[in-house]
């Protein structure tokens, strides 16, 4: 982690531009982070919602809360004005994967440079610096730039709700910066990973194992085999696509044929062509279960595109490039394989910016911790993104 802490530093070294109140931030960052707001409780969620809806308000913004209850909690959508066009919108999310009561147990703590808790880096952070950078705006970039923020309840289990609110908002948007966690390495992320995500149930017969023969008893588990070997030949180190067979369950007793098995998978790739050939299996592998006399429940077949850079993505990426050397910052890219909302957002059209919250690491566990001087770097960093954009209107 000490080696994390030196590479930011000399990155950003020369960034003296902007500077925020890391203390008010750190304070904040505490409140919000001890509150519970796993993806299905409503109520943790709209604390949160309602801690940035009450700051956007008092800046002056328009703060549209739709409710999605007892689904998952709000979703906002903050606007420094009404427009036909947005020309940046910047998204986070206030929802994570620990269930209620986790923040009692483990609450935040800071440890020298090292802050933790229960989505202190995914991404109460991220959602967090946002909030912090439009509270600081230039007049004149806000006079420029028509801005919308959103903050999402559901990302981490598929935005299947918000995705119906910010989807419009992105097919009229040009560039969307995402507040995810920048890289331990202090990349960026242009790049991620699709997914399709498979749960399928499998019916067979019930039978006594000695006496298939007689009693046609059809095993569910073994069909489950057949469709776990021929999912995992997908696996390819040459098209970096990644099959994982997550969850599989089936069967009672050895003795007694299985009637029921389920699996859940998660394909990941980089192809674009991949959704393809993953539903092209999926229906031979169906239609062979049901010939055998097997019943194949599709409990839900997700997928998500790719993340994936446009010709006009990579030259706005090199310009980027150029402006933050002339500044004296030194900004890197790096593929992730987990998705975001940026997998959503850029089939409708803006350029996405992923990895702009300050750097974390080990999310999803009780580990999960924020870089502290990182915070800092990655808000003047923002800052010059933000500003650029203003300049070239």
């Amino acid at each position: 982690m000490t080696q994390n802490i030196i590479i930011m530093s000399t990155i950003f070294a020369d960034t003296e531009d902007y500077t925020m109140d890391l203390n008010t931030y750190l304070s904040q960052l505490e409140y919000l982070t001890n509150i519970d707001s796993c993806s299905d409780d409503p109520e943790g969620i709209k604390k949160v919602a309602d801690f940035f809806a009450e700051g956007f308000r008092e800046m002056g913004w328009n703060v549209t809360e739709h409710d999605f209850a007892p689904k998952t909690g709000p979703c906002l959508i903050c606007t420094n004005r009404e427009a036909d066009h947005y020309d940046l919108m910047l998204i986070g999310h206030l929802d994570t994967v620990f269930p209620k009561g986790t923040c009692a147990e483990w609450p935040f703590r800071i440890e020298g440079n090292v802050a933790y808790g229960p989505g202190v880096s995914d991404m109460k952070n991220g959602s967090l610096l946002m909030y912090h950078l439009l509270r600081e705006l230039p007049a004149d970039v806000n006079e420029k730039l028509n801005i919308v923020a959103v903050f999402n309840p559901d990302e981490e289990i598929g935005s299947h709700c918000s995705r119906t609110v910010y989807g419009p908002y992105a097919q009229k948007c040009d560039y969307a910066f995402l507040y995810e966690s920048g890289g331990t390495n202090g990349t960026l992320c242009v790049e991620r990973k699709g997914c399709v995500g498979i749960t399928a149930e499998f019916i067979g017969k019930a039978g006594h194992c000695g006496y298939v023969f007689e009693n046609g008893a059809k095993s569910a588990v073994s069909e489950m085999a057949r469709w776990i070997v021929a999912l995992d030949a997908l696996q390819s180190r040459e098209r970096n696509t990644t099959v994982n067979v997550g969850v599989a369950r089936g069967g009672t007793k050895t003795n007694v044929v299985a009637d029921h098995a389920r699996i859940q998978v998660s394909i990941r790739f980089t192809a674009a062509d991949e959704t393809e050939r993953v539903k092209a299996l999926v229906d031979k592998l169906t239609a062979e279960s049901e010939a055998r006399g097997i019943g194949v429940n599709m409990i839900s077949y997700t997928s998500s595109q790719a993340l994936n850079p446009t010709e006009k993505g990579k030259e706005y990426f090199e310009h980027i490039t150029r402006l933050c050397r002339e500044k004296g910052i030194n900004i890197a890219f790096k593929p992730r394989g987990g998705l975001s909302d940026a997998n959503l957002i850029a089939p409708f059209g803006p350029i996405c910016l992923d990895g702009l919250g300050p750097v974390g690491d080990d999310c999803h566990s009780r580990d999960e911790y924020l870089l502290i001087d990182t915070v800092q770097p990655f808000f003047e960093l923002s800052r010059v993104l933000i500003q650029d954009l203003a300049d070239r209107k």
